[in-house]
């Protein structure tokens, strides 16, 4: 038998309020926080992706310039092809298909204040009509793409952005440009949303009419 002996209780003077303690005091501050931030973490990921970056996106249109705070972005041309080039480790260029469809996005960019390179962990997608979204395909060298320029202030660099899409996402879709992120996450990071004028009827020419190979090397070269 295990014998305990209960702690003996002390009974606080008529009319004195019990005294909280500085480290119960900090405790409920710790507490409302954490509420408040994981109130804030529930809001954020229930809303739409245009829910979320309404307030922080730019729109345009193809062939327009569209300026933010941190970048100027323009698309100048929209090709769709089931082979383009890619590039291995010693630089020599082959072809890859695919058995969806390849787009090619072709991007001029510049950045007013600071050089800045575009990050392939927060790099700019595509933005089909239902929401679904496309980064930069893995089949191609980034050394092919604008990935492999800098965005310099008062200077355009020019490059293309290829995503390997099913057909059925073209319709409607979007291209989003998204600045490369920091170590430290910038919830208000500008980004620009450009139509690239895909209707259902341009869409359906633009897949009927893709290229049986789109070379990316004389563009980029």
């Amino acid at each position: 038998m295990t014998v305990t002996q209960e702690p003996a209780l002390t009974t606080p003077a008529p009319g004195a309020r019990p005294r909280r303690s500085v480290a119960g005091r900090v405790a409920g501050v710790v507490a409302g926080v954490a509420l408040a931030s994981a109130a804030v973490w529930v809001q954020t990921t229930t809303m739409s992706f245009e829910q979320r970056t309404s307030s922080l996106t730019t729109k345009g249109q193809i062939g327009q310039i569209v300026e933010t705070n941190r970048f100027s972005v323009k698309v100048n041309s929209v090709a769709a092809a089931h082979a383009v080039d890619t590039a291995d480790y010693s630089g020599k260029v082959t072809k890859v298909p695919t058995d969806a469809l390849f787009l090619v996005v072709n991007v001029t960019a510049t950045s007013p204040r600071e050089p800045m390179r575009l990050n392939s962990q927060t790099p700019p997608i595509v933005l089909a009509a239902d929401g679904r979204q496309y980064q930069p395909t893995d089949k191609v060298n980034e050394s092919l793409t604008l990935f492999s320029k800098y965005l310099q202030p008062g200077m355009w660099s020019r490059g293309d952005l290829v995503y390997e899409v099913p057909p059925d996402a073209v319709p409607g879709a979007r291209f989003v440009f998204i600045p490369p992120n920091s170590y430290i996450v910038d919830s208000y990071a500008p980004e620009a949303e450009v139509d690239l004028g895909l209707t259902p009827e341009a869409a359906r020419r633009l897949i009927s009419k893709a290229d049986d190979y789109h070379p990316l090397v004389t563009k980029t070269s």
